[in-house]
């Protein structure tokens, strides 16, 4: 709801703060007496476009400041916070228009963009008459005005949840399908990987103990050769070191009479000798067990050979070859899997899809019930509107998928346009490329005439007196009356009878400052001067006792 609205240096306002409240509020006074500027200023902070030839002349600048009442707007507060705006108590639009072209937009403190404006001011104000806000013009509202009709609001919670729940199942089949999906090639190519892997089947640390063993194994003559020339020095040769120090040690020990020293030496040489001999044996023995071995050496050569080309392939190392074996493994065993949990998706899927669809059926049925109702009840509230005559019509379309199923959204599968003729025999046309400014403003008051709902709460109704006479505004008069027991309606009148049924009743005004300048000056009237002026609207410039009377049996009869 709105609450404040200040203007300054706007067109010829130099400066106008109002209040609103709820109910039925109207401004009345002489044409150019800026209400349409009050009006112009309205559309700039619901996101209209700026123009610097608004700036009131001699001034570097304009500002409109709006103060809403948000607190019954559903999904505001999401509005919001999904455009980085904090929420307040209320809701306050600042726009400043510069005349260099360079605009500001606050929404609560924060500078915003023109296009989050627009979004945030549809969920505000309605404005019916010449303007860019009027939802009627907007087909996509048109669903929205049917379903509120026909009180459908429990059928689209259902087709909105299956919708929804349709879409996450969608993603998730083709979020899975994606990132698991193998072709026929690829499935073949990792399959022989890991056959070729598991054939060999290294372990690790298998290369280095097989680089070892080949290397004794193409050494291995040679080894036995040195380790026989060895036994045969130490031992076994005629002339060996053991039988000449066995010689020596017993002509030291005959010797040793003589000097007990010599006996000392043909000791330890006799523990050299058996030291010796021992490892004489030990070489004989190594020597033994040296196998020159042609077809080990060949196996230990094919299996180096074997794990030396996986690694080539697969990684410098056996622990990068088994690491990609186990990735491998897993991407076919997850392949697998996730096939089973594709087909589990895809039967969920098609259940959804029939589901919502039922849902869809259900809403469509309902529509279109519904909107032969509607085009009757508009049909009527629009004669006693003044709009005799009038065909309105309501089209309802499908689309069809590829696969022959009807597409859907989030409001169902229909598309809905209100279509109208204003004169008998005309074809139906599209609303808003037919009706003037005065007869949209009657079909939206005919509407929320007929509706008590609205994700809109104020309305603001220009024009709608236009090309009607008294009797008629009369009527006008009691449906906005009607309208704002659930609406903040706002209403730029000619007609006293119109205006006789406001809560509050503003007078626009335009006089001429000491200095010359022309300004809009705005007043609230009660009483006697909201007589006075009603019957000035009735009978001219001066009231008379006649119309004095008239004036004061409208008021009477609005309340």
């Amino acid at each position: 709801m709105l609450q404040e609205l200040h203007i300054k240096d706007l067109a010829i306002i130099d400066e106008l703060s109002l209040s609103f409240d709820k109910g039925f509020t109207v401004f009345t006074g002489e044409t150019g007496a800026g209400k349409s500027i009050i009006i112009d200023a309205i559309d700039l902070v619901l996101g209209d476009r700026a123009s610097a030839d608004l700036i009131r002349s001699g001034c570097e600048e304009a500002r409109v400041e709006a103060l809403f009442d948000i607190s019954q707007i559903e999904r505001m507060e999401d509005i919001l916070s999904d455009a980085g705006i904090g929420a307040g108590e209320g809701l306050l639009i600042k726009r400043i228009i510069h005349k260099s072209g360079r605009n500001r937009i606050l929404i609560n403190g924060s500078l915003s963009t023109l296009m989050t404006l627009s979004e945030i001011g549809r969920y505000l104000i309605d404005i019916c008459g010449q303007s860019e806000h009027q939802s009627l013009t907007r087909a996509e509202e048109h669903i929205d005005i049917l379903d509120a009709f026909g009180g459908l609001g429990n059928l689209r919670e259902e087709m909105s949840k299956s919708y929804r729940r349709l879409l996450r199942l969608r993603r998730e089949f083709e979020g899975l399908k994606s990132s698991t999906e193998l072709s026929a090639q690829e499935r073949e190519l990792l399959e022989f990987q890991l056959k070729e892997i598991d054939s060999v089947n290294p372990r690790a640390g298998e290369d280095e103990e097989l680089e070892r063993e080949l290397e004794v194994l193409q050494n291995a003559e040679n080894i036995r050769q040195t380790l026989a020339e060895g036994e045969a020095t130490l031992y076994s040769e005629e002339g060996s070191i053991t039988e000449r120090l066995s010689v020596l040690a017993k002509k030291l020990e005959e010797l040793a009479p003589l000097d007990e020293e010599l006996g000392e030496l043909a000791r330890r040489i006799e523990s050299a000798y058996y030291e010796l001999e021992d490892v004489a044996v030990s070489l004989r023995q190594k020597a033994d067990s040296i196998e020159v071995d042609p077809e080990r050496l060949r196996e230990v050569t094919e299996r180096l050979d074997a794990i030396n080309m996986l690694k080539r392939k697969y990684g410098g190392t056996i622990e990068e070859v088994l690491k990609r074996r186990d990735q491998i493994s897993q991407t076919l065993s997850s392949t697998v899997n996730h096939e089973l949990e594709l087909e589990r998706l895809r039967t969920e899927l098609s259940r959804a899809e029939e589901e919502a669809q039922m849902v869809a059926d259900s809403l469509g049925e309902a529509r279109r019930k519904t909107a032969e109702e509607l085009k009757s009840a508009v049909e009527r509230e629009l004669k006693e509107l003044g709009m005799k005559g009038v065909n309105f019509q309501i089209e309802i379309k499908r689309d069809k998928t590829t696969d022959d199923r009807y597409r859907l959204t989030e409001k169902g599968a229909e598309h809905v346009v209100f279509l109208i003729s204003t004169n008998p025999g005309e074809e139906v046309k599209p609303l808003h490329r037919i009706a003037s400014g005065g007869e949209l403003s009657r079909i939206m008051l005919a509407i929320k005439s007929l509706i008590s709902v609205g994700k809109v709460p104020t309305l603001i109704f220009d024009e709608i007196d236009t090309g009607i006479g008294s009797t008629m505004a009369q009527v006008v008069g009691k449906r906005l009356k009607k309208v704002s027991n659930t609406h903040q309606v706002l209403c730029i009148t000619h007609m006293p009878q119109i205006a006789a049924y406001a809560d509050t009743h503003l007078l626009v005004t335009k006089t001429t400052t000491p200095d010359g300048r022309t300004v809009t000056r705005v007043k609230k009237l009660e009483g006697e001067e909201r007589v006075n002026h009603i019957a000035t609207m009735l009978g001219g410039t001066t009231p008379t006792e006649t119309t004095l009377k008239h004036a004061r049996e409208l008021l009477e009869q609005a309340g």
